[in-house]
């Protein structure tokens, strides 16, 4: 039975998560990377993340109001952060911490566990029971006087979609008029910013000229990757030159990560071909790029850069957010259902 709240308390788990990983990093790069040793011990903060991580579950499971499942979301959150940051000890022979491919493994498991509850959580519809369950568990906050109106009317959306001959369903759907609502509580600090965020976001795709630096960049980054690419195959080819001459840090990494950009850049070439024909198409394809470049292009960039490589995901998640903007905007205005 999957709960309506999901979506925002796994994305609260996968933000918390990451900001753990980007805090200890930051904090033990700031402080020379100290480690607490009393007497022959070494307490890694690997069982602080498992700590954080068990207390989270004797939360989930002996408590059932709303609070404690983001109070586990937040908890679970950053004990994941904690134990996954310490990666590098577990799959290595030696305890090596500074492992080179770490931090890209890392970005790799948080892209499939994004994958994963987009796809199987978040994605599929709820079933009729799953619908009721989720309205019941809305009713629960009727006991405890904490109904606001903006959960009674999610409650009450879900009941419609529910057979009205069912009794629970004409049951929770009278409980719910009969009772009084109470005002809709002050957003928490990460609501807030997340809305303030988006309010900036919303200002900014509506400026034409925002709009057209970020796809022109993309397109110029995409360009540069597809000429490099094609250089590399025409010396090696035509002048029969071996590459490691020329580059001789080039490895099977740069050389896949070059591949994956120059596939990104192909897409942007389709792209720009099929403006003229349908911007819809078009703005499909520039996302498949961007897509591209931010599940293929950027592991390899972390396995470079390490954690440089953050500016280029901020990056694709700029022009990904605009071309989602671009592409709601066109379907709008061809009368296009959005979904």
């Amino acid at each position: 039975m999957r709960n309506h709240a999901a979506a925002s308390l796994l994305e609260l788990f996968l933000v918390t998560a990451a900001f753990s990983v980007l805090s200890i990093r930051f904090f033990l790069a700031l402080t020379g990377y100290p480690s607490i040793c009393p007497g022959n011990l070494h307490i890694a903060h690997v069982f602080l993340g498992g700590v954080l991580m068990m207390i989270s579950l004797v939360i989930s499971l002996g408590f059932i109001n709303k609070f404690a499942y983001y109070l586990v979301a937040i908890l679970g959150g950053f004990g994941f952060g904690a134990f996954i940051d310490e990666l590098g000890k577990f799959i290595t022979g030696d305890n090596d911490y500074f492992y080179r491919p770490t931090v890209a493994l890392i970005y790799v498991i948080f892209i499939l566990l994004y994958l994963v509850i987009e796809n199987f959580v978040n994605k599929p519809r709820l079933s009729e029971q799953e619908k009721l369950i989720n309205a019941l568990e809305l009713a629960k906050e009727v006991v405890l006087e904490d109904l606001d109106h903006l959960e009674r009317r999610r409650a009450l959306d879900l009941l419609k979609e529910c057979s009205h001959c069912n009794p629970v369903t004409k049951a929770l759907r009278e409980l719910l008029y009969a009772t009084d609502s109470v005002p809709v509580p002050k957003p928490d600090f990460y609501t807030a910013a997340k809305h303030r965020i988006r309010k900036s976001y919303r200002k900014l795709v509506q400026k034409s000229w925002f709009v057209k630096a970020v796809i022109a960049f993309f397109i110029f980054q995409s360009l540069f990757a597809l000429g490099l690419g094609v250089f590399l195959l025409y010396a090696k080819l035509r002048w029969r030159v071996d590459l490691h001459t020329i580059f001789p840090t080039l490895s099977f990494f740069d050389i896949a990560g070059l591949a994956s950009a120059i596939l990104a850049a192909g897409l942007v070439m389709a792209a720009g071909m099929k403006m003229q024909s349908s911007r819809l198409k078009a703005y499909y394809l520039f996302k498949d790029a961007v897509l591209v470049q931010i599940f293929l292009v950027q592991v390899f960039l972390f396995y470079k850069a390490q954690f440089l490589a953050l500016l280029g995901l901020a990056g694709n998640i700029c022009v990904l957010l605009v071309l989602q903007y671009m592409i709601r905007q066109e379907k709008a205005g061809s009368g296009i259902s959005a979904s």
